[in-house]
């Protein structure tokens, strides 16, 4: 397993083997790594839930 920060909320997540950026992780040294974006999972879920929130048509009053 890989670790890197999340680039939204600063958690360290572990990566697992079936991310599509996995292998970038592994080969990368440990500075490089550090510079490298990664998104975790629940920060990909939550910016997608408030982007699709806005495309919603707003409600009349």
């Amino acid at each position: 397993m890989v670790v890197a920060r999340c680039a939204l909320c600063g958690k360290k997540a572990e990566v697992p083997r079936d991310h599509k950026d996995y292998r970038r992780f592994e080969e990368a040294e440990e500075e490089e790594r550090r510079k490298m974006i990664y998104v975790c999972d629940i920060c990909s879920h939550r910016v997608r839930y408030e982007s699709d929130n806005q495309l919603k048509p707003k409600k009349p009053m």
